[in-house]
């Protein structure tokens, strides 16, 4: 079927008048006819009661409306934001983004590539943390962000695409003694102090809470809010640290030494959030993610014999 067969039946489905919905839809009669007994042919339902005093919806009819009516809003959809794309729309996107992304997501080049698509579109960044972003993005002051879930960020409202789950590992100098075990434990992390991101970042309310439901105190030595100080001072032995494996993933972290934790089954889910109000340019930005159920997918393909 094609997208005119629909505009037309939802048409006769309104009108309830083959004769009215073709005017409307500026085709003759017998052509509006002859499309909806098509659809109906590849439906291999009747969608209409015809009669002398015009037409009403059958049960099948009924079902495939609100369908129809969905399709028909989808393309609109898409058809506004290829046209502003194509159309050089200029204005600006508002991004946002937690500072600790790890290797998840470059930020930079991201922006670097979407200037290069849309180079009169003006963009404004801001990092913060999660709770922050989603606030923000609810309130319409940003336009896309892109964050890592936690119980205290609202999702009410928000378009969620799935960037990557992501598990958790203790980071630490490697003449620490923890990292003479190939795995360790939160009970063995607490025993040492604990360097750790800001308290609005996600992967740190994360951790935070597991210490809790452990019912474990760490002895939180630092609170850092950038990475590459983060590894420093886990470098210089003054603590140990609990991250996602993509933050500790880093290039500044590949001589500090890693242990997974086997007492625990930690999940920080990182995603790429819109609200009903994000401009085309917003969901341009968001498409040029790989959804996690997609790279799952291709890395399935590439693991196949």
């Amino acid at each position: 079927m094609d997208m005119r067969q629909i505009e037309f039946f939802v048409a006769v489905a309104e009108q309830q008048n083959f004769t009215r919905a073709a005017e409307l839809s500026h085709v003759s009669q017998p052509g509006l006819s002859a499309s909806i007994r098509s659809l109906e042919r590849e439906l291999h339902a009747q969608l209409f009661h015809r009669t002398p005093r015009g037409v009403t919806l059958t049960p099948a009819g009924l079902v495939f409306l609100p369908h129809a009516r969905r399709m028909l809003e989808d393309v609109a959809a898409v058809r506004r934001e290829v046209q502003e794309t194509v159309g050089n729309p200029g204005g600006r996107l508002r991004i946002g983004a937690e500072r600790c992304l790890g290797d998840l997501v470059d930020l930079a080049d991201l922006l670097a590539t979407f200037h290069d698509l849309l180079p009169t579109v003006t963009l404004e960044t801001l990092q913060a943390g999660a709770e922050v972003l989603a606030g923000a993005l609810s309130r319409g002051d940003l336009d896309v962000v892109v964050l890592g879930e936690t119980p205290r960020v609202s999702l009410t409202g928000l378009e969620r695409i799935p960037l990557s789950v992501d598990g958790f590992e203790a980071v630490m100098a490697p003449d620490h003694p923890l990292a003479a075990s190939d795995t360790v434990t939160l009970r063995q992390v607490a025993a040492y102090p604990l360097a750790n991101l800001g308290p609005g970042w996600s992967a740190r309310q994360i951790v935070d809470q597991a210490f809790a439901d452990a019912l474990l105190t760490p002895r939180t030595a630092l609170s850092l809010n950038d990475l590459p100080t983060l590894f420093d001072v886990i470098r210089k032995g003054l603590a140990v640290a609990v991250v996602p494996v993509a933050v500790g993933g880093k290039l500044q972290a590949t001589d500090l030494a890693h242990r997974p934790l086997d007492d625990v089954d930690l999940a920080w889910n990182v995603d790429v959030l819109l609200s009903l109000e994000s401009p085309a340019t917003a969901r341009t930005f968001a498409g040029m993610f790989v959804p996690g159920m997609t790279l799952n997918d291709m890395r399935s393909d590439l693991a196949a014999p």
